[in-house]
């Protein structure tokens, strides 16, 4: 267990040593996060604890499982940052990163838990800005929305920890407000959206499809009676709020990273919303969703990366920025990646026959029972929106601009790669117990 714990800070240090070679920092990464992934394969699934600065790090199975994916999701993004090279930051960052969002899950007490995942989130601040020395709002708003969250999660883990009598509601307050800043909720959207703006698909995968989840399973361990009482409405509301967000960037949505924002938002809202109305408030259910979002993401980013390559990110000609269009007619030069990206968007938009609606459909179901009718309908909304926003766009990449631009930019390989990733995608949309059941044993 000795070197699971340590294990990424070790490899984080190694592969920084080496981050002047972007591809060999990424094949060290990758090859680091498998044998991270095997050791914790082969440990036994008991209860199993070590001591820590103090604190207890306890290794439950149901911890064990979301390791195994959350290190499985880091060999499959070191292998996108091989296939796509990015700064030399990035896996050392992420690596470490993970090492600290690991303790956040197994440490004991909950006020040490924090700590461990304030010093992850800001890390992960560090890889996301990667390089670049400008376009730095991105990364700045993450580490300032770590910093935010921070005092309200050790006062939450502190209160929780010390069992103070008559403390429970207000270790849900505190807490509460919190989780609603690491999941975005409104007002607190916008470092989400800056991110989507900016950042490279890459650094979504690893911040809303890997990073969130953690987060997701932390927050509810903080709330095991749920949230009650004036919460449930505050929630709620900014529930409302994020929705309404969601659909105006979906609805005015010109460009794919004002679509994706949008399609993000709605997703993040429905994980917020499993606070109030999940009767279990055991988080299977936000683990579900945010199962299906790295999915979601997976799909969409591979597409997104092949699209810049072949020239795209407009959905209408007003989206365009420069003299040439560069979208127009793209999906008769890349049909395969058109289609991949096409099934990510409609996955995170949680629409039907695909990955996303494994853990949208859960949602609303939750929704309606529990008296959530205008929240389902909005969430119902946001899905249609996003669905007709690709619609509209449809027309613009299937005219070609000139006969120049008309050529298949695809290699064979590529096109193959993209059938076989594409059926994948659709089985496990069709037989979603699979995975569901490998994630929540």
């Amino acid at each position: 267990m000795n070197l699971i714990l340590f294990g990424p800070f070790i490899s984080a240090v190694i592969v920084a040593l080496l981050s002047r070679w972007r591809r060999v920092t990424a094949v060290c990464g990758l090859l680091a996060a498998l044998v991270l992934w095997l050791l914790l394969r082969a440990e036994p699934a008991i209860t199993q604890s070590r001591a820590l600065f103090g604190a207890a790090l306890v290794l439950t199975p149901g911890t064990r499982t979301l390791l195994l994916f959350l290190y499985a999701g880091l060999v499959v993004l070191f292998g996108l940052a091989l296939l796509f090279p990015q700064g030399g930051k990035l896996v050392p960052a992420a690596l470490a990163a993970y090492g600290f969002l690991a303790l956040a899950l197994l440490a004991r007490p909950s006020l040490w838990g924090a700590f461990f995942l304030a010093a992850g989130l800001a890390l992960l601040a560090a890889a996301v800005q990667d390089d670049r020395a400008g376009l730095v709002q991105g990364g700045m708003r993450y580490l300032a929305m770590a910093a935010l969250a921070l005092p309200f999660l050790l006062v939450a883990g502190w209160l929780l920890d010390t069992q103070t009598a008559g403390a429970g509601e207000l270790v849900g307050r505190v807490a509460l407000w919190g989780g609603l800043i690491l999941l975005a909720a409104f007002p607190f959207h916008v470092w989400a959206t800056t991110i989507i703006r900016e950042l490279s698909p890459l650094a979504w995968l690893l911040l809303f499809g890997l990073a969130q989840l953690v987060v997701t399973v932390f927050v509810f361990g903080l709330l095991p009676e749920g949230v009650h009482g004036e919460m449930v409405r505050l929630v709620e509301f900014t529930a409302v709020l994020t929705l309404l967000v969601a659909l105006l960037l979906l609805l005015t949505a010109v460009t794919l990273p004002r679509l994706v924002s949008g399609l993000l938002l709605a997703d993040m809202a429905a994980v917020a919303l499993l606070l109030v109305f999940d009767p279990a408030a055991d988080g299977r259910t936000a683990v579900t969703v945010q199962t299906t979002r790295f999915f979601s993401l997976l799909v969409l980013g591979s597409g997104l990366l092949l699209w810049s390559r072949f020239g795209g990110g407009a959905l209408t000609p007003a989206g365009e920025t420069g003299a040439q269009p560069r979208s127009q007619g793209i999906a008769r030069r890349a049909p395969f990646t058109t289609t991949g990206l096409l099934l990510g968007c409609l996955s995170l938009a949680g629409l039907p026959l695909t990955i996303g609606f494994a853990g949208r459909w859960p949602v609303i179901q939750l929704l309606l029972r529990g008296e959530g009718t205008i929240l389902a309908l909005l969430l119902l909304a946001t899905m249609g929106a996003g669905g007709m926003a690709l619609l509209r766009a449809m027309p613009y990449w299937l005219t070609p601009a000139d006969k120049t631009l008309s050529q298949h930019l695809e290699p064979r390989w590529l096109q193959i790669l993209w059938v076989i990733g594409l059926l994948l995608a659709l089985y496990l949309a069709w037989q979603p117990p699979i995975w569901l059941a490998i994630l929540n044993p």
